[in-house]
């Protein structure tokens, strides 16, 4: 994640998620976890367009992840959403978008109801 504002951009993520400072050997700020993947944070010299990067979060409560993110400094952004997808759109301090999505046990609830079809990649 490329951001002019990594200090704040990092805090947001590592307050949000529970995750803690690693060491690195950059002027980048990278955030670990014990059963995550890690989350690079660069500083960029480039322009960096909004939404460039866009995360999807799958807590285990919804309405709490949203409002701790809110706590932390994210907004509420609307991209044409109805109301009706069973995600929040939103974006933290530095621009970037990301969505927190249905609970992980509405989620699971709804594939036994309906498991889909995968999307074809090739």
């Amino acid at each position: 994640m490329k951001t002019h504002m990594p200090s704040e951009v990092a805090r947001f993520w590592r307050d949000l998620l529970g995750y803690r400072l690693a060491p690195n050997h950059s002027n980048s700020v990278l955030l670990v976890s014990d059963d995550g993947p890690a989350l690079l944070i660069q500083p960029s010299v480039e322009q960096v367009e909004p939404g460039a990067i866009h995360l999807d979060l799958r807590p285990e409560d919804q309405a709490a992840c949203v409002a701790r993110a809110v706590q932390l400094g994210a907004a509420h952004v609307g991209i044409g959403q109805t109301g009706d997808e069973g995600w929040v759109v939103m974006v933290d301090p530095g621009g970037n978008l990301f969505c927190v999505l249905q609970s992980r046990a509405d989620y699971l609830h709804s594939l036994a109801e309906d498991p889909g079809t995968p999307t074809r990649v090739g």
